[in-house]
């Protein structure tokens, strides 16, 4: 027989979830590990039964042999002892105690026989470990203990796992089985404890050098490759000040560090960056992208979230005042814990709900709640532990060493999660500041709409009254009348016609948004709390229950992922791979209460353990992701099996333990490495042809990587050098002007449509830094899509870089670039007097340099060209729509209408400088202005 043991694991498995190679290499795997453990003991067939057995026959064999009395299939009755071994229509014992050989129900699972095999599908056959499982126990006397027995074994043996179904140790390193799969060492690389190597300093002076230069030199040398010489001062200014801050510095700015000849001066600009507010804002950003963050719950009806905007602002404040990572993933995935009368750390919470979610009169509140759960835990496993989960939801995990009950072990973390909009009082901090316009056009239009409503409830009330009038009979109001018989009440929607009936549901809907939009102005958080089990309609308020006392949800391992199909219960956990690969440390041992509270502050504590090996990693690879433009591992969201390897995990791991030793602190982090040569070195490389033969990708970092500038710096950045950008921070979301035909498009709320979007009335409410621009998951904003800017539904490990040609008809016709392009004209005309001075300002502030030879001169001659151009086409006025014309189906009759919806914002609306506000000199010189924002050397990051 083969020893069976209680020895620790990887991590415990479900029983129907080994699948693949023979039932003999399973045995082969089992005596290799009883080999490898002196101290190895022969499991109890009790415990056996109680353990494993129970939960296979209830996964794969009870539903046709034991749930249902009077449907048993073959006549075999698993669900007792005495029924087991009264065997089938057969007549012969399902079981021969302590014969295996002599059973059938053991023959029939070997599917020897076809005619016998069990169960009949070849899909749903046992795995290799649950057949030698039944074997053991068959061998072992077949023992069924009774109830009392059985609550006996559990209670004795709680922590329960049946090893050696994955454990095999060869001398080559970690080589894993986990049903029947090899985990190769070098795909686990991320779950192993941090090492801290050393730096390989060569012939550097470590006084002097620093220690990621060191570590990229070992790479380069080994390699025969050398990296490029540093680049020119004012490059590294612009990189620098784009890169911290999203923003590109000011010609003066630029000035001062060239003519400062101090060695440090550099170290000085970095540190003046950090020290901005825009560093924050542009660094949110990230995260924001990481996170989802968006102000509607997307989906079909695209709910608004009225204070998501206040995590926004959390977030930015985070990074403004280098609040240590460990600190900040905690207060996202705990805060409520933390400190539940501190509006901060309710409001972070929001990190826990900024996934898409709807639940609606026509949703299923399991299937919804589930999809949340679901959704929180992958998000967690992506965002922080750089691990994506949700591949184990139905199944252990195909490539990475999380089987399925780890994943709803961490599940269960989140399983008394409920959503609230809680009461937190506006911070000091934070930006209240709503224009008297803007709160009083939301009070005038729902006004509004309640006297539309009313004037619709009126018509319906005056034709009833008239039905019972004619019938002799006295007036019932509406709600009186809806007690009697059809026929003693006015029809349904009586005196109404179909457009009526439709515009009724359109008011309705309009109603409830507006009533959301005026939360935003309110003190809650969009945040969670701890209690039993509570789904409420999107649309709806959430506020905090009076009792939060109740039952613990439960969690279980669903089959196929279905949350009508639970199985094996468990409990909140964490990931079983670290306490096997280091058993010593703090946190992987770390326990998760199973009370209703502290569990995910529990959680929470064990990510950001100074030991954890992943936590560290994963910020750090990030961190330096959006500096170099690829991460040491390059699929920051992917440190598994078919994620990209660390390309230098020395560095990594010392980074990780840099960033540790120095409080978390991402701006320390950021300190280290602007000061590397890496980090300043040229975008271009004198052995190019022998750089890009031996390293195509540059991923031994041999030239610092040109990048594009993201879609909201391109944005910012030409707000910027306009003089047009508002740099107040915080707030209620910004309304930026976006295309008309987008923002006019009707967009599906709830069977009806959404108002239509209008931007802030003035350049200032609209000009803001694109951060606080409202994110509308069903709204893109057209222009911020053609650059790539990530949508909202799916956690965004990377922006994508793409070419295509609506970009550059983006840059060029765009009307926000235009725009842009005309202030700054505009600005230029007034400041400056001569053309020359013009065009040379024009050009310190958008390439950061000064005018090349020949530059002015061609410049001089395309303004001379233009201005007789424009001189000869005077532009026409611009005009806003104030109204667009909806045509629906009436969801009751389904009649087509239509109707007028008032865009009141251009009633009143300040546009941006158009081109009929100045002269043909002005346009022209707009004309210029545009042609450098097109260029590469605006447009990139070198």
């Amino acid at each position: 027989m083969v020893a069976l043991t209680k020895s620790k694991a990887i991590a415990p498995l479900s029983p129907s979830r080994f699948n693949g190679l023979g039932w003999c290499l399973a045995l082969l795997v089992c005596l290799m590990s009883s080999c490898s453990s002196p101290e190895q003991q022969t499991a109890d067939p009790e415990e056996l039964f109680v353990h494993e057995v129970v939960p296979i026959f209830e996964a794969k064999c009870m539903g046709c042999h034991g749930n249902d009395p009077s449907k048993v299939e073959g006549g075999l009755d698993l669900s007792s002892y005495p029924n087991m071994l009264a065997g089938g229509h057969s007549g012969d014992p399902a079981v021969v105690a302590g014969s295996a050989r002599q059973s059938r129900l053991y023959q029939s699972i070997l599917r020897i026989d076809e005619d016998l095999a069990m169960p009949p599908k070849e899909g749903d056959k046992l795995s290799d470990i649950d057949v030698q499982i039944i074997k053991d126990w068959i061998d072992g006397g077949a023992p069924w203990p009774d109830d009392e027995r059985i609550a006996e074994i559990k209670a004795q043996s709680a922590d329960w796992q049946y090893a050696n179904r994955i454990r095999v140790r060869t001398s080559g390193g970690l080589s894993e089985t986990w049903d029947n799969r090899p985990y190769e060492q070098e795909n686990l690389w991320a779950y192993y404890p941090l090492t801290q190597p050393e730096v390989p300093w060569g012939d550097m002076d470590p006084s002097k050098a620093n220690p990621i230069d060191a570590f990229l030199e070992a790479k380069r040398a080994a390699m025969g490759l050398k990296p490029a010489p540093s680049t020119e001062r004012g490059s590294l200014i612009r990189r620098a000040t784009i890169n911290l801050t999203g923003l590109p510095p000011t010609p003066e700015e630029v000035q001062s560090f060239l003519s400062d000849e101090d060695p440090q001066s550099f170290a000085k600009v970095v540190q003046r960056l950090l020290e901005s507010p825009r560093y924050g804002e542009q660094w949110a950003r990230y995260w924001l992208d990481v996170v989802r963050y968006a102000d509607t719950g997307g989906f079909s009806n695209d709910f608004v979230r009225p204070n998501a905007w206040r995590y926004r602002d959390y977030v930015i404040r985070a990074f403004n005042e280098d609040k240590p990572y460990d600190q900040f993933v905690r207060e996202q995935i705990a805060g409520d814990e933390i400190d539940p009368t501190d509006p901060e750390m309710l409001v972070a919470t929001g990190f826990l709900r900024m996934g898409p979610w709807e639940h609606t009169g026509m949703s299923v509140a399991a299937e919804t709640r589930q999809y949340y759960l679901d959704d929180v835990t992958n998000i967690v496993g992506e965002a922080f532990l750089s691990t994506p989960l949700n591949c184990a939801k139905c199944h252990d995990h195909k490539y990475d060493p999380i089987p399925a009950k780890d994943y709803y072990r961490i599940q269960a973390v989140f399983a008394a999660t409920q959503f609230a909009d809680r009461e937190a009082p506006f911070l000091n901090e934070e930006n209240t500041e709503v224009s008297d316009f803007e709160r009083d056009r939301i009070v005038q239009w729902i006004e509004a709409t309640r006297e539309e409503q009313e004037a619709i409830r009126r018509k319906e009330e005056d034709a009833a009254r008239a039905w019972f009038q004619e019938r002799g009979r006295a007036y019932l109001p509406k709600r009186q009348r809806r007690q009697l018989p059809d026929d003693q009440q006015p029809p349904r929607f009586h005196g109404l016609s179909y457009e009526e009936l439709g515009y009724r549901k359109i008011l309705q809907k309009r109603l409830q948004l507006l009533n959301k939009e005026k939360q935003r102005m309110e003190p809650y958080a969009f945040s969670v709390y701890n209690g039993p089990d509570r789904v409420l309609h999107s649309m709806r308020n959430a506020p905090l229950p009076d009792n939060l006392e109740g039952a613990i949800p439960e969690t279980f391992i669903l089959d196929g992922g279905s949350v009508y199909a639970p199985s094996q219960p468990v409990e909140a956990g964490v990931m079983s791979i670290l306490s096997f690969l280091a058993p010593t440390s703090e946190a992987p041992q770390r326990k998760i209460p199973q009370s209703l509270d502290n569990r995910r502050l529990a959680f929470a504590q064990w990510l950001t353990s100074p030991d954890h090996p992943i936590t560290a990693r994963s910020i750090v690879n990030r961190i330096w992701q959006y500096h170099f433009g690829q991460g040491i591992a390059q699929t920051p969201n992917n440190f598994g099996g078919t994620g990209g390897k660390p390309t230098h995990p020395e560095l990594l791991d010392w980074l990780a333990h840099y960033f540790v030793d120095h409080g978390w602190s991402i701006k320390e982090l950021h300190r280290l490495i602007l000061s590397s040569k890496a980090y300043q070195m040229s975008s271009t490389h004198p052995q190019w042809e022998k750089v890009n033969e031996v390293d195509p990708n540059n991923q031994w970092l041999c030239y610092f990587k040109p990048r594009r500038m993201h879609a909201e710096e391109l944005r910012d950045a030409m707000l910027c050098i306009s003089g047009e950008l508002n740099t107040t921070m915080g707030g209620v979301p910004a309304r930026p002007e976006i295309n008309l035909e987008a923002a006019l498009q009707p967009r599906h709320t709830m069977g009806s449509t959404a108002p239509a979007y209008q931007p802030g009335r003035t350049p200032q409410e609209r000009n803001r830094r694109s951060v606080y621009a409202e994110r509308i998951r069903t709204l893109r904003d057209p222009d911020m899509d053609v650059f790539n800017q990530p949508m909202s539904d799916l956690s965004c490990e990377e922006r994508e870089e793409s070419t295509v040609s609506p970009q550059a008809f983006t840059l060029f016709n765009g009307k926000s670039v235009r725009d842009r392009s005309l202030a700054f004209a505009d600005q230029l005309a007034k400041a400056y007097q001569d053309r020359e001075s013009q065009v040379q300002r024009a050009i310190q502030a958008i390439y950061n340099r000064e005018p090349h030879e020949g530059e002015i001169e061609a410049a001089l001659d395309y303004l001379g060209k233009m201005t007789t151009y424009h001189q000869e086409h005077q532009p026409p006025a611009v005009e806003f729509p104030t109204e667009v014309e909806r045509e629906m189906v009436e969801e009751m009759t389904g009649e087509p209408f239509s109707y007028v919806e008032e865009l009141d914002i251009y009633e009143v609306y300040v546009p941006d400088l158009q081109p009929a506000d100045v002269n043909a000199s002005t346009r022209a010189l707009g004309d210029l202005v545009a042609v450098y924002f097109n260029s590469n050397e605006f447009v990139y990051v070198y």
